[in-house]
């Protein structure tokens, strides 16, 4: 039974390999396995780990089919070749975006930023290429468990942005409204009745506007910057990130507020 291929077979268990092999290589390793192939060497590691067992469960199957991708990718990942190097980033990053998916840390970085996810994605895909061309050895001792390990760099990092998100939100979400309120009594001392009642309604606008943000670092580069007065610096300090931070996020902001036009008039009566 060992010497047969197991395109020969036609019991359920060369059926139930293929159908492993096929979704392991989607998950895993597209583009760099086949699924024959990977059918083949699954059955074969059953057949070395097996005890006796007419059939092997599923998930017996899948964790050797996990554990031979892991071993594949790990070695396009550490290959010299381009384009196998390529490949393998490609799968790694699919595999990372769907394993933060599938944790609490997803719905926790949206509440603060519609990118939250893709960056702790990118962030962990740099720190997996800067590993992979500064080491003589990168990766985990085993190759088998190169998966679960770059998931855990993947934690890691989603655990530190989060963490960052929640320090730079040194205003609540009350207190940005307070700002706002401040803001129309501030402007609203004019003489002329109506006029007070037109420009409350548009920073109104405005304020309703920003607040509806879902991205927490344009959220506050805008209050900062419109409602509390506060030039690029004194914001860069105050989030402690790089000034041209400020201004990318600024830009990003703005651009995304362009789709109202009563918005943009708010603004630019701000800074008359």
């Amino acid at each position: 039974m060992n010497e047969r291929h197991i395109r020969e077979l036609s019991n359920d268990l060369g059926a139930q390999c293929r159908a492993v092999a096929a979704k392991a290589i989607q998950s895993y390793a597209r583009d760099i396995l086949m699924t024959v192939p990977l059918a083949d060497q699954i059955y074969r590691e059953w057949e070395e780990l097996r005890c006796g067992e007419d059939q092997p469960s599923h998930a017996l199957l899948t964790r050797i089919a996990q554990r031979i991708c892991s071993r594949e990718l790990y070695a396009a990942w550490c290959s010299q070749n381009p384009e196998m190097r390529n490949r393998a980033f490609d799968n790694l990053r699919r595999y990372l975006s769907y394993s933060l998916l599938q944790t609490s840390y997803a719905s926790q970085l949206r509440d603060y930023a519609d990118d939250g996810c893709e960056d702790v994605v990118q962030q962990t895909m740099v720190t997996l290429y800067l590993e992979a061309i500064r080491k003589e050895h990168p990766g985990p001792d085993d190759p088998a468990s190169f998966l679960k390990w770059a998931q855990t760099i993947l934690i890691r990092q989603a655990h530190v942005s989060l963490t960052k998100y929640q320090r730079e939100n040194t205003i609540s979400l009350d207190a940005q409204k307070e700002l706002l309120v401040e803001r129309y009594v501030a402007t609203g001392n004019d003489g002329d009745p109506g006029a007070r009642v037109f420009r409350q309604e548009l920073q109104r606008t405005l304020g309703e506007a920003i607040l509806s943000m879902r991205n927490h670092r344009y959220r506050l580069v805008l209050i900062y910057t419109y409602l509390a007065d506060m030039n690029e610096r004194e914001l860069a300090a105050r989030l402690g990130v790089q000034l041209q931070d400020i201004y990318l996020w600024r830009h990003r902001a703005l651009k995304a507020l362009r789709s109202k036009p009563e918005v943009i008039q708010v603004l630019r009566s701000l800074l008359e």
